[in-house]
């Protein structure tokens, strides 16, 4: 039997594969790292991560229709805030921006939580609860694990298929993309 904490993992996964069934294992570690560890290993300096959002929020791109808000931590903690949506809807860079910055300088993940969602991937994989197959993807997940639990770039064919483009945010300091930004 599942506890609702997994069960919710398991959609999440679920809609992520219906949406974007090309990815690979890599982007499902990209996944699970950032719905625990939130968006610290992308942080750049203030002005930098400014520059860049900007950037992305005026070119957008194209890419399958997403969410602005996609929560994908099964507490509900952490979200991608996807910027094609965003940028249609022409909210507030700064107030993104500051959820941002602030996630990656006080949000704190923990390793033994992405573990575990690695071994709930893995659990889904054996008992055949995914759509797609993933061949190696223990392997990868024993790979990072010993690694230290690096941060990982999305798969080439993600990229160039789905072109993404969001930022991750932990919810507490972005509760609506809509409000001002958060106080420093």
């Amino acid at each position: 039997m599942c506890s609702d904490l997994e069960l919710r993992f398991r959609k999440i996964i679920g809609s992520h594969l219906a949406r974007y069934p090309l990815m690979t294992g890599s982007d499902i570690y990209k996944l699970l790292f950032q719905a625990v560890m939130g968006s610290s290993h992308a942080i750049f300096d203030m002005e930098s991560a400014r520059t860049l959002l900007e950037s992305e929020l005026m070119n957008p791109g194209s890419g399958p229709v997403e969410p602005l808000k996609d929560v994908i931590s099964p507490c509900g903690r952490i979200a991608r805030i996807n910027l094609r949506p965003y940028a249609e809807e022409e909210l507030d860079p700064e107030v993104l921006l500051s959820a941002f910055i602030r996630t990656g300088r006080e949000f704190t993940g923990s390793e033994d939580t992405l573990e575990l969602y690695c071994s709930w991937f893995i659990h889904m994989k054996n008992n055949d609860l995914l759509p797609v197959e993933f061949r190696n993807i223990d392997i990868l997940f024993r790979d990072m694990i010993s690694s230290g639990y690096p941060a990982m770039h999305h798969s080439a064919i993600y990229r160039n298929t789905y072109s993404p483009s969001y930022r991750v945010v932990a919810l507490k300091y972005l509760d609506d993309p809509k409000t001002t930004p958060a106080e420093e």
